[in-house]
């Protein structure tokens, strides 16, 4: 009897609390909602102030001009075409070629390491800041008598958070490894160079291992190797670590994307004559919904296609890439910088 009594004692606690009011636990998601702006808190001058201060400090952003009162809010600027998806290539310039990957080095340096180990690939030197890998001495099957080395050095792309895999060759007649002396400057057998190098772009495109990052790798290379820079007194322009004919096969292939198209080109001259569509390109929507939509559509008004004057110029330490109009006259600086941006991300 007793324990029907607790029974029924247990199952009446259970139904109050289940019809109690569910406030009993609130929620606070949308306390944000109700919060009021307050003064910032003032620190007496005899006092330390390093202790207080902004958790997330919005930076001043530099006018590029006079703001109007009234506009007209821009199209956004299409996506960079070669951020879609990972690609890995073989990219040759001249004699020179190298593995170029659309992921950051920091991404890119752990993924190698991983692939060098599964590969049964010793490992003499490694230094994840430099971004430099240097591999022990290896033996060919077909080479028995000759030893083997690589060094694979990662740095920056030209490519927005894009990555170069640079490779050099050694060889020594095996015994002599002790006397193989510095690293040459290009490979010493171009054939091992290329069969090593096509191994490890396969391996890349074929890994599953990427999202990982090296926390060590962060600052190979430091500084970009292609900025936008905007100056307060002179107009924008592309900066480009690179020597000058690298740069404008680069900057050429950029102007074939993101709605150029390459007028005429004159690389001595270091002129490139482009046309931009600022047109979306809308697809045709068949569905009922779309027929109906456009039913109600007036005749929208195109943009003429402009033309502009691209003019590459080689300075003492890097390339600058400037963009004018037609008569190479100056652009409005916002439109000037959209342009340029343009530019940048497909460059590779």
């Amino acid at each position: 009897m007793m324990s029907k009594t607790k029974l029924m004692v247990v199952i009446a606690a259970a139904l109050s609390i289940v019809g109690c009011d569910q406030n009993l636990i609130r929620n606070h998601s949308n306390d944000y909602l109700r919060a009021e702006e307050i003064p910032p808190m003032v620190i007496p001058d005899d006092k330390d102030k390093t202790a207080v201060g902004q958790l997330y400090p919005v930076p001043e952003i530099a006018l590029l001009s006079d703001s109007p009162e009234t506009f007209n809010a821009p199209r956004p600027q299409p996506l960079a075409e070669n951020l879609f998806e990972e690609t890995v290539a073989i990219q040759t310039f001249g004699e020179k070629h190298w593995i170029a990957i659309n992921k950051p080095p920091a991404e890119v340096w752990p993924r190698v390491r991983n692939m060098l180990t599964r590969g049964g690939i010793p490992t003499e030197r490694v230094d994840a800041q430099s971004g430099l890998l240097e591999t022990g001495w290896l033996q060919f099957k077909d080479e028995v008598n000759v030893s083997h080395r690589f060094r694979l050095t990662i740095t920056p792309g030209v490519g927005v958070k894009s990555t170069e895999i640079w490779l050099v060759h050694m060889q020594v007649t095996q015994g002599e490894e002790a006397k193989a002396g510095t690293w040459p400057e290009i490979s010493v057998s171009e054939a091992r160079d290329n069969e090593f190098t096509q191994r490890l772009a396969d391996a890349l495109v074929n890994d599953i291992s990427s999202g990982s990052v090296s926390l060590l790798a962060q600052n190979i290379g430091d500084e970009s190797r292609v900025d936008v820079v905007t100056p307060e007194e002179d107009a924008p322009y592309i900066s480009m670590d690179l020597n000058y004919d690298r740069a404008w096969t680069s900057v050429i292939h950029s102007l074939s994307l993101g709605g150029f198209s390459v007028m005429d080109q004159n690389q001595s001259a270091g002129t490139v004559i482009v046309e931009f569509d600022d047109n979306p390109v809308v697809h045709e929507d068949r569905s009922l919904v779309g027929i109906v939509s456009s039913l109600f559509k007036g005749d929208e008004e195109e943009q003429e296609v402009l033309q502009y004057q691209v003019r590459l110029i080689q300075n003492e330490q890097v390339v600058e890439v400037r963009i004018n109009d037609s008569q190479n006259g100056s652009l409005d600086r916002s439109h000037a910088t959209k342009l340029l941006k343009l530019i940048r991300g497909n460059l590779s």
